[in-house]
């Protein structure tokens, strides 16, 4: 009975893992580029390059997910520390000032504005509330 239950618990891990794995692979990001694509379909994103998939600490994934809407935040290139200065930061955790949105819904892949001036640290990551607000401008 033990070996059962650990065999199904093995295979549950391994099924979620494998689950997860996809959905990380959902978009990729040139980030030399900032070109998000997915699929056949690419955005060119507005952000100075290299730009940084934002973490998002939801479960292994990078993305938060609003009914049938994932959102996932890219960060521009790292600002220099004297324009992080009004925030203690360093240098290694390679903050900017600017970011912008990527919308999947219905298999489209769709962008947000850019936001400047406001912290973004992809390493880091950002509040949920974040990514909500970059929906909610969107619609």
């Amino acid at each position: 009975m033990g070996n059962i239950g650990l065999k199904i618990r093995l295979l549950s891990l391994l099924t979620s893992f494998m689950l997860v794995a996809c959905v990380k692979a959902d978009v990729k990001l040139d980030s030399e580029k900032c070109i998000v694509s997915k699929g056949k379909q690419s955005i060119k994103l507005q952000l100075a390059a290299p730009c940084s998939l934002v973490k998002a600490d939801n479960k292994g994934h990078n993305f938060f997910l609003y009914e049938d809407v994932r959102v996932y935040i890219i960060a521009g290139a790292p600002a220099s520390i004297d324009e992080l200065s009004r925030w203690s930061v360093k240098a290694e955790d390679e903050c900017t000032l600017q970011s912008q949105a990527i919308f999947i819904s219905d298999n489209k892949l769709t962008s947000s504005t850019v936001r400047d001036k406001g912290l973004t640290c992809p390493r880091i990551g950002l509040d949920e509330k974040i990514y909500l607000d970059f929906l909610k401008e969107s619609v």
